[in-house]
């Protein structure tokens, strides 16, 4: 058996998160394997990310930092585009040079030697009616990972939630918390105030500093009263870095998200940790982070970004007026099913001038009919299409020399983009 059809041989939430409870999450379990195995977790100076928008990138943006500064930096986050392998990497000074978008990756002998480690004590805990997860198992094997390899940060994105995710049974020095915004509602509440509470449960002790980006009120407020509880007073972010060096990852959104990373970065000053300026500028602006506002193609320009909720919708729109002000659009939209695809389909009716709907090849992306295409996108021309490459196929019969193409509505959808125009291309 191989290691990824080991994982794959755990339950994962990833794929049915539109069926999930709140009640199916805990942290015991996670925690029990951490113990059989010396509690790895407890030996790492970790960076905790946790937040609706922008937790990916602020990850990247932290990780580039300390890696321009000489540091040796594990980095976990989820979902992946490609392969599972992504999640967990280590950077590095090369990574500043390197055009690979998941440079520094965990290779498949290295995540099959940690998985014949772990394995007996997985075995033991289902022996016992323990069934874990597959990114329950995955995190414990990043944490593993980041300590054999003498890492001297680890940037930890949550991949649900905060409180009750697999990650927050790490100790961190430095938590995080980028926009909250209204997402998996039926998982972490169905109002700002419930998402914050769940999102804010990464802060849990008195000891490490809290970064706060720019909130919605409420949102702040539940943050905030979470702070009070352990004596801290947070690090709050106005708005956006300033800088005049070009930023690659384009959009007013990540330039607040940069800002949130130069101050956890600043942050991690007070544990002995300093990083300067010039540096925190260098390594901003040359962060990666794939399926961001990422370009695909150039004539015509095909641009793909996974904005999957009202809020990311609408800093996407906002960016591609930014960037493309005079330019029609044409946008390729799939979602998943569990997604608020309403309030997304408004946000890119004020910018599309045609809409091609598509479905991504993933157990919980929507199926368009022609009826509810036409109420959510009427009086725009829209067509409905079955996959990616028929959408790709049909938006580029549709443009002419001045239109740009925008896919967007999932990473899922996003991550077949890529694929498929790269396959183009190749051919």
């Amino acid at each position: 058996m191989t290691p990824h059809d080991y994982l794959n041989s755990f339950t994962n939430f990833e794929s049915k998160l539109n069926t999930l409870t709140s009640e199916e999450f805990s942290l015991s379990r996670v925690e029990e394997l951490l113990s059989h195995l010396g509690d790895p977790q407890n030996d790492l100076k970790v960076i905790h990310v946790a937040g609706t928008k922008g937790k990916g990138s602020t990850c990247a943006f932290i990780s580039y930092i300390l890696a321009n500064a000489g540091y040796r930096v594990g980095l976990y986050t989820s979902p992946h585009l490609h392969h599972l392998n992504e999640r967990i990497r280590i950077l590095d000074k090369g990574v500043l040079v390197s055009k690979d978008d998941f440079y520094g990756m965990i290779n498949d002998e290295q995540l099959g030697g940690i998985i014949n480690r772990i394995r007996p004590h997985i075995a033991s805990l289902t022996n016992r009616g323990i069934a874990l997860t597959y990114f329950e198992v995955l995190t414990v094997i990043a944490l593993v990972y980041f300590k054999e390899q003498a890492v001297d940060y680890v940037v930890l994105e949550t991949g649900l939630g905060g409180r009750l995710d697999a990650t927050n049974v790490v100790p961190s020095l430095v938590a995080v918390i980028t926009p909250i915004s209204l997402d998996h509602t039926h998982i972490l509440g169905d109002n700002i105030e419930a998402i914050a509470a769940e999102k804010a449960g990464i802060i849990k002790s008195f000891t490490h500093h809290v970064v706060i980006a720019p909130q919605e009120e409420k949102a702040l407020d539940v943050i905030l009263a979470r702070c009070q509880e352990f004596g801290i007073t947070p690090v709050m972010v106005e708005g956006e870095i300033e800088t005049d060096q070009a930023i690659l990852l384009k959009g007013a959104h990540q330039r607040v998200n940069a800002s949130v990373a130069a101050h956890a970065i600043e942050a991690l000053k007070v544990f002995g940790s300093p990083a300067y300026p010039g540096l925190i500028h260098q390594a901003i602006a040359v962060t990666r982070w794939a399926g961001r506002f990422e370009l695909l193609n150039e004539d015509p320009v095909i641009i793909a970004d996974g904005a999957h909720n009202a809020a990311s919708a609408r800093a996407l729109v906002r960016t591609v007026k930014d960037y493309y002000p005079d330019q029609p659009v044409i946008v390729i939209l799939a979602m998943s099913s569990d997604k608020d695809i309403a309030a997304v389909a408004a946000e890119i009716k004020l910018l599309a001038d045609i809409v091609v709907v598509t479905k991504a090849a993933h157990p919980r992306a929507r199926t368009f009919s022609r009826q509810e295409a036409q109420e959510l996108f009427h009086p725009k021309p829209w067509f409905v299409t079955e996959d990616i490459a028929q959408a790709i196929t049909l938006a580029r019969s549709k443009a002419g020399p001045e239109h740009l193409i925008l896919i967007t509505g999932s990473l899922f959808i996003v991550a077949q983009a890529r694929k498929q125009i790269h396959v183009s291309v190749q051919k």
